[in-house]
């Protein structure tokens, strides 16, 4: 349950991510600007890492980067609204 949900929060963050930036918005995270807002890549990410964390029996670290991950999405959500107004 988890897993999927930390999937389609990363999903998400690429789909607003993508919005924002078609909008004018600049990427924050220097770290993903190579990534930039592709939907595919982040979830491939995301299974990656989730599958990382499952083999090394630390599943549990990802409630805690699901509500983290769910921060940034709202933020996100909130800089597509901003900058469209």
């Amino acid at each position: 349950m988890s897993v999927a949900i930390f999937v389609t929060l990363n999903i998400v963050d690429a789909y607003l991510t993508k919005m924002a930036l078609t909008a004018g918005a600049v990427e924050v995270n220097p770290l993903m600007t190579a990534v930039g807002s592709s939907m595919i890549t982040k979830g491939l990410i995301a299974v990656a890492l989730a599958f990382i964390l499952y083999y090394f029996r630390k599943e549990k670290a990802l409630w805690p980067l699901n509500f983290i991950l769910f921060g940034i999405v709202l933020w996100n959500l909130a800089t597509c609204w901003i900058v469209t107004l």
